[in-house]
């Protein structure tokens, strides 16, 4: 089992922005950039929803490019707007493609603060600690909810962005060494 502690978090985070592809973070950086510069009401235009879904899920691009540019933009702006958690996810599902998985990555950029990545190797990294009791590819909406719970806990306790935990959690399961198979 392994532990995670605020020097697990600050290491395994360099290993994703060691490691992961520059194409990703530069993607990651230019959505960021893109939501600052919205008013505090923000919403994704379809430019920019497209590139982030594709960003979290890259094999659904085809339908995410079928969705109405103004269907897009309500969407996103009302999932950032409605205080219940749940109904954000229901909206953003509401649109071609999206899953739990890529309606988490939307609202992770819309409030990196308040929601993580929802990342199947970050779920694995939390099992691997013990603190994830369901199977890790479980990426629906009651699974969303409690791993928000999970992460919102441990990046309190460790004093870490929600940003930063997930990073390390996927980059540990991701590139951390394997030992070799026993004969």
């Amino acid at each position: 089992m392994i532990n995670l502690t605020r020097t697990f978090v600050r290491q395994w985070a360099r290993e994703y922005n060691r490691l992961a592809r520059p194409s990703d973070r530069l993607e990651e950086r230019a959505i960021n950039a893109w939501l600052r510069g919205q008013p505090s009401r923000k919403y994704l235009d379809k430019t920019h929803f497209v590139q982030l879904a594709r960003w979290s899920a890259p094999r659904g691009l085809n339908a995410y490019r079928q969705n109405d540019p103004r269907l897009v933009r309500e969407a996103t702006g009302l999932a950032h707007r409605v205080s219940n958690e749940r109904l954000k996810v229901h909206v953003l599902t509401a649109l071609q493609g999206v899953s739990v998985t890529v309606a988490a990555a939307i609202l992770h950029f819309l409030n990196p603060r308040r929601f993580p990545v929802f990342d199947i190797r970050a779920r694995s990294t939390l099992k691997k600690a013990g603190l994830w009791k369901r199977p890790p590819a479980d990426a629906g909406l009651d699974a969303w909810e409690e791993y928000v719970s999970i992460m919102r806990r441990l990046s309190r306790r460790l004093r870490v962005s929600l940003r930063d935990l997930d990073k390390a959690l996927y980059a540990y399961d991701r590139w951390r060494p394997r030992r070799a198979p026993r004969r």
